[in-house]
């Protein structure tokens, strides 16, 4: 994610048809982190609590990535300019790029504890047989 910002920025200002190289490049760097990403929270996440864990990961990503930033940019560039818009929705890389190497440091520990973070649940009785 921090390698595509300067790659974001120079979509901003490069001349066509190079922009559209950036743009794929800048994509690419944007989502290159979601097989980790998914895999990191199958790991740090209690199997009783991973499917929970994933459906509020997925609306998280949606609500701050692609519900909110067309009212961001659409907002910034009514009042300043689109590229101003674009600028400060990009400045969102540097700051997810920022959280990820922050997290980081706490992936081994979290990883370790996953397992033992909830008490174990009783068996499910099963029915009587009919």
């Amino acid at each position: 994610m921090l390698a595509g910002f300067p790659l974001f920025l120079a979509v901003l200002v490069a001349p066509f048809p190079l922009g559209w190289v950036l743009i794929f490049l800048a994509c690419f760097c944007l989502f290159f982190n979601t097989g980790p990403t998914n895999t990191i929270l199958a790991n740090v996440t209690h199997p009783s609590m991973r499917a929970a864990g994933f459906a509020l990961n997925i609306f998280v990503i949606h609500l701050l990535g692609d519900v909110i930033s067309p009212v961001v940019i659409g907002v910034l560039s009514d009042k300043y300019s689109m590229e101003a818009g674009f600028f400060v929705v990009g400045i969102m890389f540097l700051a997810a790029g920022l959280l990820w190497l922050l997290g980081a440091r706490h992936l081994r520990r979290d990883t370790e504890l996953a397992p033992n973070r909830l008490p174990a649940f009783p068996a499910v009785a099963s029915a009587p047989p009919s």
